[in-house]
């Protein structure tokens, strides 16, 4: 925690340095730098000291619509897919019972939008100090599959019994946000951000899974199945520590 906080101490001394001699070099006046009309790209800092997204999203910006009026948002969207084939062997008695064939697949799916209206309220101070809020929605989409045989050993005698397992997992999350933050520009197309974001949401949540037992006709084995399904819905309150992160004005 000690180095992370050296980390951004350094950052801070670093934008400090580079905005004097900016200033010293370009003479620029002392009014605002949030100009009506601008566009910025807003990253996030972490605590290793890269960049990262807006309030985890893939990419945000913010729109000046005043001196003292902005728009800020976020919106992510990412998927994945995978499949992972594999096989089983057994035996019985010490002899082999063959090889059988396996298989699972998974696949994600996520979507994330948050806007923001900021006020900021002292344009013209050398740190601007802003507030904010606006909505928040996510969707989260999951399902997996796999086919998993094993040996079912009676005795000296054995068969294969193919399980089959699928899960579907959504979630759909629908809140607001609020924050509270200080803007510093080191230059007129860079500034440090730092703020304070709580996000309340209402989640609901749904999971479902089958699982399935089978085997081949011509031995004595009667299939069976199980399924459950699970229904959440829920009220969240969270809130982050202090974030850092750079605006970049185009």
């Amino acid at each position: 925690m000690k180095m992370n906080n050296y980390k951004i101490l350094f950052l801070i001394i670093t934008f400090v340095t580079v905005s004097f001699v900016s200033k010293a070099q370009n003479q620029e006046p002392d009014s605002t730098n949030l100009k009506c009309g601008t566009w910025a790209l807003q990253f996030g800092i972490a605590s290793n000291f890269t960049l990262t997204s807006f309030q985890g999203s893939t990419i945000g910006a913010k729109y000046q619509i005043s001196e003292s009026r902005a728009i800020r948002g976020g919106i992510t969207l990412n998927g994945n897919t995978s499949t992972s084939p594999g096989s089983f062997s057994g035996s019985i008695d010490d002899s082999s019972a063959g090889t059988m064939p396996g298989n699972s697949s998974a696949k994600t799916a996520n979507i994330s939008f948050v806007v923001q209206y900021l006020w900021y309220m002292n344009p013209n101070a050398p740190v601007h100090l802003y507030i904010g809020f606006g909505p928040a929605v996510s969707y989260y989409y999951s399902h997996s599959t796999s086919e998993n045989p094993f040996l079912n050993i009676n005795g000296n005698k054995g068969f294969w019994v193919l399980e089959n397992y699928s899960s579907t997992r959504t979630l759909l999350a629908a809140g607001g946000t609020a924050s509270i933050g200080v803007e510093w520009f080191a230059c007129r197309w860079l500034s440090l951000r730092a703020d304070y974001n709580e996000l309340i949401q209402y989640q609901w949540g749904s999971q479902s899974s089958n699982r399935m037992y089978k085997a081949d006709s011509n031995v004595n084995y009667v299939s069976s199945s199980q399924n459950n399904s699970v229904t959440t819905k829920v009220w969240s309150l969270s809130g982050s520590s202090v974030s850092f992160g750079l605006n970049v004005y185009l």
